[in-house]
């Protein structure tokens, strides 16, 4: 009888051990890891010279790297490969040096995540915050410590305009415009805040923290952090050889800007090779037994790669910076976009498997988020059993919580405005995709992006959608009122100020009469009229192509001259109007005049075009 047990057990034990290692043989996609690097290759074929200029791709499995392959051009037009060595930026990949610096001094017992973080600061930092909740480090880490998101001073295009960390805070403070804890709208400064507490506690520039207690511990000897690449100067004329594109379809385009600096460089300035990053990663998933390099004790590695902050469906979203998606087993990572560079560094610690992709491709998404889907797989709920809530009232016009809420920037967001539309039954169409909802208030999206959208209720109506980084809000009813009027009143304030000043020029020709004092002032108002509106083209051009805030006040001073001109000219009318004899014909006209100027004034003054 034992005997029997015995063969019995042995049996089963086989069994299970046959089934283990044959689940140590596939991805969790459920590709053979015998096949993945052919798999791989199919894949980026598809996109390497039509939508992606160049990519290096580099696997991860139990400690060691497993695939390391490049594709495609760092300079098409020399014929110039990608290579393992090539120079390629992080972009927002370079927030988990600040995460895990962070977690560092946590390990030293010299910062709290949960202490107020003006007790790192010095004094007078952070003045103009609109509420009175405390702003923490996991606040800082999770994104949501309220602040408006600033489109100026974060990109350069020289050296010279880089100021130092602490300084380049002070120029791009934003303000704080909802409740800390409230709302996720992801924030650029709020890291590089993070990084100047760093600095504040060991006294020692953030970059110059990095390369000693991350850079240096790892051997990451081809890798930078500076924003002008000081720390470590042959990678920045390594980068110098390497083109970053736009375009799609084929059409791949030289980034018109060539080099871009980032003023709040702890954001996203690093780069290097592929291979320095894996070692990065290597120490974010010590083997069994073995302790990260990064840190004392696993327990605050452990710590840091612990869920930090839920979706309101009680998903996990983000591990202390680390944000989480949600495939077929539980990864961690983040992405990145630069000027005209994209990556992105993804992994699950369970799994001890990892993927990080690198191009010099403007936003490119084909590789980066449809490469991890190939080898973590896709999400499927675990309970299918479930009534799905009615779709209809997610239908509306949303915001991103991620803009800029003050100055003339705030335009930007208005012009970003987000419709979402139900198409059938349990399917929105938003961002030009599909998505299907798989689970209550869960939806996927029907591409190969693995985007996914978590909708929160408010007494049965929408009270925000969250994507992976930030929250969509519902545009309010005055919001898109005051939009309708802003694209009446401009309208109007254009085509009446060239048709009407085409009708005095033909009119002045025939009649060969100097004009009535009163049309010399309307004259002039239209001019100015117009002069304003290219002034204002002229600001936003400007600053889309990354031109500092000091270079653009230029702008804003015409404005207000223009606002002195309009109260000039409109009173010259009015008085004039007294003194002369006009037909109702002329009244109605010099009237509508002045009305096209108090227009523009007031949309200078509700889009805030004077800050």
């Amino acid at each position: 009888m034992q005997k029997i047990i015995l063969i019995v057990f042995a049996l089963v034990f086989c069994s299970v051990s046959t089934v283990s290692a044959n689940e140590d043989k596939l991805t969790p996609s459920g590709i053979p890891y015998t096949e993945l690097e052919d798999r791989v290759d199919e894949y980026v074929a598809q996109y390497i010279g039509t939508s992606t200029a160049g990519a290096n791709v580099l696997i991860m499995k139990d400690g060691e790297i497993f695939l390391s392959s490049s594709y495609g051009y760092a300079n098409i037009e020399n014929k110039i490969k990608v290579t393992p060595d090539t120079i390629l930026e992080w972009g927002s990949v370079t927030k988990l040096l600040v995460w895990t610096s962070v977690m560092q001094l946590v390990e030293q017992g010299k910062l709290d995540l949960n202490e107020e973080i003006h007790t790192y600061l010095p004094d007078g930092f952070l003045t103009n915050l609109k509420y009175n909740a405390p702003i923490t480090m996991l606040n800082l880490m999770h994104h949501n410590a309220g602040w408006e998101d600033k489109y100026i001073d974060l990109f350069y295009k020289s050296a010279h305009e880089i100021k130092p960390l602490e300084e380049m805070l002070h120029i791009t403070k934003p303000s704080q415009v909802t409740e800390p804890g409230s709302i996720v709208a992801y924030s650029n400064y709020g890291v590089a805040l993070a990084a100047f507490i760093v600095e504040q506690l060991t006294e020692q520039s953030f970059f110059e923290y990095v390369n000693e207690h991350i850079f240096s511990i790892l051997n990451m000897k081809d890798t930078s952090i500076h924003p002008t690449q000081q720390d470590n100067l042959s990678i920045a004329t390594k980068r110098d050889a390497v083109f970053g594109y736009y375009g799609s379809e084929g059409e791949l385009s030289i980034s018109k800007n060539g080099r871009i600096f980032i003023g709040l460089y702890p954001a996203g300035s690093a780069m290097g090779t592929i291979g320095d990053l894996a070692k990065f990663m290597m120490a974010l998933m010590p083997a069994d037994g073995e302790t990260s390099p990064l840190f004392q004790n696993n327990r605050t590695l452990d710590e840091m790669l612990t869920t930090s902050d839920f979706y309101d469906n009680g998903f996990p979203r983000n591990a202390h910076g680390f944000w989480e998606g949600l495939y077929a087993v539980e990864v961690l990572g983040h992405a990145g976009n630069t000027d005209s560079f994209s990556s992105n560094f993804i992994f699950s610690k369970d799994n001890k498997l990892g993927l990080i992709i690198m191009t010099n491709q403007q936003n490119e998404v084909a590789l980066s988020y449809g490469l991890p889907t190939l080898l973590f797989g896709e999400y499927t709920p675990s309970n299918i059993n479930h009534t799905l809530p009615n779709v209809q009232n997610h239908e509306g016009n949303y915001y991103w919580a991620r803009q800029s809420y003050k100055g003339f920037a705030k335009l930007y967001g208005a012009l970003s405005t987000i419709n979402i539309e139900v198409t059938e039954s349990n399917r929105i169409n938003a961002f030009g995709v599909t998505y299907k909802q798989i689970a209550p208030l869960l939806y996927k999206s029907t591409d190969d992006s693995n985007d996914f959208l978590h909708v929160t209720l408010n007494n049965g109506q929408v009270e925000k959608i969250s994507t992976l980084t930030s929250d969509l809000l519902p545009v309010s009813e005055s919001s898109k009122i005051f939009k309708l009027f802003s694209i009446l009143a401009i309208t109007f304030s254009i085509l009446y100020s060239v048709i009407t000043l085409l009708i005095t020029l033909i009119q002045s020709r025939k009649n060969k009469v100097p004009p009535i004092i009163l049309k010399k002032w309307e004259t002039i108002l239209l001019l100015t009229n117009l002069i304003t509106v290219i002034n204002i083209i002229t600001l936003f051009y400007r600053a889309l192509n990354y031109t500092p805030y000091a270079a653009l006040k230029i702008h804003v001073w015409i404005n207000y001259a223009y606002i002195i001109i309009v109260a000039v000219c409109i009173a010259a009318l009015f008085l004039g109007w007294r003194k002369i004899s006009l037909t109702r014909g002329q009244k109605i006209r010099y009237t509508l005049s002045c009305v096209s100027g108090l227009l523009i004034i007031i949309l200078i003054f509700g889009w805030e075009l004077y800050l």
